[in-house]
């Protein structure tokens, strides 16, 4: 099934209350008002609808084969320890047939043995349309979730087609400074950037218990960093075996 017709099949109201239920869309508007907040709700129920709409009539423009795969997995962080989240992902299917047969990985850094996983959030919607979804995360998760998490990532830069190609095209500069950084040779860690940001935020912090703190709390998440990160690892790989069984379900390969 391609996802045109995945939302064909939905029930438009059931997926606009379920998105509010599985996302929550405040995370810009904490201070506004509830009266500002209840539009900020029915603006996005609009665009809901709009791209429910879209996806489901549009002409669809063919690319290359992908199937979209949406799969319940285990959180990686140690504070949500035994929650689950839904992940979204596309894979080529060609790519998918050459490799699947094999003991293949999805980070292995040999490419012969990796199958590459993309999002879709910089996909257009009319090529969303045509993709196709696979079968068991339709039956396991059912058709609203589905159309959910798709217009989840659909709206990941924005709700409106010129609000995403502004968001879209600002990354691709970003992306564009930090090799053009890389090219000169100015490599930074992400231990060496927030180590960085946090001094600056520890020596701007004039409240004495705010800087305390700050202080004991850094020193704590010293101390159980190798605890989480054993945690965080093995979950990884907890999520990779359940990944690689989707696949291969998919397209009818047992494991080898």
């Amino acid at each position: 099934m391609i996802i045109q017709e995945l939302f064909q099949q939905a029930e438009k109201e059931r997926v606009e209350e379920a998105y509010f239920l599985q996302h929550t869309v405040f995370e810009p508007y904490e201070r506004y008002s509830l009266d500002k907040k209840v539009d900020v709700v029915m603006r996005i129920k609009e665009y809901i609808r709009e791209y429910m709409i879209r996806l489901a009539t549009c002409n669809i423009d063919r690319e290359e084969s992908q199937t979209v795969f949406i799969i319940e997995l285990l959180c990686e962080c140690y504070e949500d320890k035994g929650k689950t989240e839904l992940t979204l992902f596309s894979i080529f299917d060609n790519e998918a047939h050459q490799k699947v047969q094999r003991d293949f990985s999805l980070w292995n850094k040999d490419r012969e043995c990796r199958i590459e996983r993309y999002g879709i959030d910089m996909s257009k919607p009319e090529c969303i349309a045509g993709y196709h979804i696979a079968k068991k995360s339709v039956e396991t998760l059912g058709i609203t979730a589905c159309c959910v998490e798709i217009l989840h990532e659909l709206f990941e830069f924005g709700y409106s087609d010129e609000s995403r190609e502004k968001n879209i095209q600002e990354l691709y500069e970003r992306i564009k400074e930090a090799e053009e950084d890389i090219a000169e040779g100015k490599l930074y860690s992400h231990e060496e950037v927030f180590e960085q940001l946090w001094e600056e935020l520890l020596e701007n912090c004039m409240n004495a218990d705010e800087r305390e703190h700050m202080i004991l709390k850094r020193e704590y998440e010293s101390k159980v960093k190798k605890i989480e990160r054993r945690y965080t690892q093995e979950i990884l790989e907890a999520n990779h075996k359940k990944i690689i069984a989707l696949i291969r379900d998919e397209y009818g390969t047992a494991s080898v």
